[in-house]
């Protein structure tokens, strides 16, 4: 498939879950989470710069979806992290990254709960095109129409709007 028929796939996944015209992140997150009726849970992630590391772990069980993102990065990238793992979701991709137990239970998590689970080190196969250009309609969708992000949004890991939200600048006096 070419980028342009990839890009209009994705474009037809998030018009189908019905959000508004102007949607928030936990909008999109109450959405798919009701088609999938289970509930999506971030969590933060250290990899510490390990090498190899995903920046990004989405982990499927029978109860819930848990996306983790890396905390040591900018406040952008880890959106775009967690855009891109919840387009795994939006995909129904099966999944191919492969931790050890000893791995999945630093991270607090028992192996024997896990499902499906992709991470996010690199862009190769074809689920990881996709989950990406699916992650950057998500956020030309959230902000079309807009002039720029609200510049005092909700805080907290759970708002990606304040991700990116401007920051304000103090207008100059004149003397």
């Amino acid at each position: 498939m070419d980028l342009e028929q990839l890009r209009t796939a994705c474009e037809a996944r998030v018009e189908a879950l019905r959000l508004p015209h102007r949607f928030s992140t936990r909008d999109l997150r109450d959405a798919v989470a009701e088609q999938r009726g289970r509930p999506i849970i971030l969590r933060p992630l250290s990899t510490l710069g390990a090498l190899d590391a995903p920046c990004g772990i989405r982990l499927e069980t029978q109860d819930a979806d848990l996306l983790f993102y890396e905390e040591a990065t900018s406040p952008l990238h880890q959106n775009h992290i967690l855009a891109h793992e919840i387009s795994h979701i939006i995909c129904d991709h099966p999944g191919s990254l492969e931790l050890d137990q000893d791995t999945l239970r630093a991270i607090g998590f028992d192996p024997t709960l896990v499902q499906r689970m992709s991470g996010r080190t690199s862009y190769t196969s074809e689920d990881e095109r996709e989950a990406e250009v699916m992650a950057s309609v998500i956020r030309q969708f959230m902000y079309r129409g807009r002039e720029g992000p609200p510049s005092r949004p909700a805080s907290g890991a759970e708002s990606w709007d304040a991700l990116f939200a401007e920051p304000h600048r103090k207008k100059r006096h004149r003397k």
